[in-house]
């Protein structure tokens, strides 16, 4: 994919969530080019299968970043609010992504909170942050990240085709949009609390 060209009217939260959807689109590029090969890391300070595994470490900022871009906080960036300012024409569209996402959104919180990026000072305070793989598939949650990520991609082609800029296509963003709403009703599991 292209680097995100943002309208120069668009809002500065739109801005910073653009910015933001491309680190995390840039860290969902190192993870799984880890963990297919592609990319081996120099070095590795642990034992295959270890929780420091450079992988594991990938997985805990991946899936910690993920949880910034769908914060349900007000003055935190949530993409759901900023596409259906920017597209309220795709409220179809963003509330079939948002329904995978809502069953894990305040564990992924806790997730974050305690593993992610502010961590703990002991395991037991820790392990609240693993209470979101007990009580959620790592399917659900990996098929929810890549229904966002290609919601948001194809959100951003849909704008460049506004713009009228070189080389899109308002068809194509406009099936694109269509495939990713209809692959995440097919993939929304039941709410687990």
């Amino acid at each position: 994919m292209a680097e995100v060209q943002v309208p120069p009217q668009a809002s500065e939260e739109y801005r910073i969530f653009a910015e933001r959807y491309m680190h995390f689109t840039n860290l969902w590029t190192i993870y799984t080019d880890i963990l297919s090969g592609r990319y081996v890391p120099s070095i590795n300070l642990a034992s295959e299968g270890a929780l420091t595994e450079v992988r594991y470490t990938m997985m805990l900022i991946l899936y910690a970043y993920f949880y910034s871009l769908v914060e349900d906080d007000d003055q935190g960036v949530n993409g759901f609010r900023i596409w259906r300012d920017r597209f309220p024409e795709e409220e179809p569209a963003i509330a079939a992504v948002e329904a995978q996402v809502i069953p894990f959104r305040k564990r992924l919180k806790l997730f974050r909170n305690r593993l992610g990026f502010h961590g703990s000072r002991s395991r037991s305070h820790e392990s609240g942050g693993f209470d979101l793989f007990a009580k959620h598939s790592g399917t659900q949650m990996w098929d929810a990240m890549k229904n966002f990520k290609a919601l948001g991609a194809a959100l951003f082609a849909k704008d460049l085709a506004r713009q009228g800029s070189e080389g899109s296509d308002a068809n194509r963003a406009r099936l694109w949009i269509d495939s990713v709403a209809a692959r995440a009703r097919q993939t929304s599991h039941p709410e687990h609390h």
